[in-house]
């Protein structure tokens, strides 16, 4: 099986050839007894991973984020404990089984610098899986390709590419920001590699500042799930009363779409004036699009599974050229 996986700081976002797609907060924490014996349903999942040395078991997604325990990081290099278990995570429930082709990114930052290790490591997975204690199976990753983010979201679904001037690709993170500038020559897009990178503005400056208002208005520390909860527009309690935040939000919202529009544009200088379209992928597109000011602005079908999905469409045509030249 072929599955492209994105493990965002904040989601993990996984696609299969066999169409399955795969959404969970990038959150693990301990597993506790449930008291009520599965009376109720439980959100997120229960992940049981057995080596040949070690078994472990682990809470991952909702259900963890909402947990004492939960553990997630912003460090560049994410721990390679957590790292592979949201990889086997998001595998299993793919679909995956036996030998597995995967592809995965990295921040234009960090790609020169990681990529050849991840791989390394990478292609060293091998468990037996079992989540929310469906049936076990065998998972070993034979072959992993590793592509910068940001490139393949001009394969994408729902996008028609300008055919003329420079085509912008702006992928918001959680915590990184990457920015690509392609040039169309001979109707197709070629990237500027000197007005490609990264920076290191998300959507985390916007949950910090959350975090800091409630404090100030309730005098405790902000839950770890108050940011999701303001964005998908369920209300927030305190001591039983609905607190508002939604001031506080837009305002969060639109000081970081401000800082990633000026800190994109300075990269570019004089370059920016002759953008053509603007690509926005990642899930902070859909909550800084109304605030960002790059021309033409447009969105794919689903920008936050924009980068898994391209490298869905990278590692099929690649296996399908190997196949061509004999190497498989």
């Amino acid at each position: 099986m072929r599955v492209s996986i994105d493990v965002g700081y904040s989601q993990v976002k996984a696609m299969a050839e066999n169409g399955s797609k795969i959404l969970f907060p990038s959150v693990k924490a301990s597993v506790v007894n449930d008291p009520t014996a599965g009376m109720y349903k439980n959100l997120g999942h229960k992940v049981k991973i057995k080596t040949f040395n070690a078994t472990r078991e682990e809470l991952v997604g909702e259900s963890a984020l909402r947990s004492l325990t939960a553990t997630t990081t912003l460090s560049r290099e994410k721990s390679e404990d957590m790292h592979d278990l949201f990889i086997l995570t998001a595998l299993y429930l793919c679909g995956a089984s036996g030998f597995t082709n995967l592809a995965v990114g990295l921040p234009l930052a960090y790609y020169r610098f990681q990529k050849d290790e991840i791989k390394q490591r990478l292609q060293k997975i091998n468990a037996h899986v079992s989540v929310d204690n469906g049936q076990e199976r065998y998972i070993t990753i034979s072959s992993v390709h590793v592509f910068p983010q940001g490139v393949g979201v001009l394969l994408s679904d729902g996008l028609a590419l300008a055919q003329t001037g420079k085509i912008a690709v702006i992928d918001i993170g959680y915590y990184t920001t990457d920015y690509l500038l392609f040039e169309i020559m001979d109707g197709s897009p070629v990237p500027i590699p000197e007005l490609c990178g990264s920076i290191d503005v998300g959507i985390h400056l916007a949950s910090r500042v959350i975090s800091v208002a409630y404090q100030e208005k309730t005098g405790a520390l902000a839950p770890k799930f108050l940011f999701n909860e303001l964005t998908s527009g369920n209300p927030v309690f305190f001591n039983g009363e609905q607190l508002d935040l939604s001031m506080e939000l837009n305002r969060a919202l639109a000081r970081t779409a401000e800082q990633i529009t000026q800190e994109v544009l300075s990269a570019w200088v004089k370059q920016a004036d002759n953008v053509s379209q603007t690509i926005l992928a990642g899930g902070g597109a859909l909550l800084l699009n109304r605030y960002l000011s790059f021309p033409n602005i447009n969105l794919p079908t689903d920008p936050v599974f924009a980068n898994a999905e391209g490298f869905l469409s990278m590692l099929l045509h690649q296996v399908e050229l190997q196949k061509g030249s004999g190497a498989l």
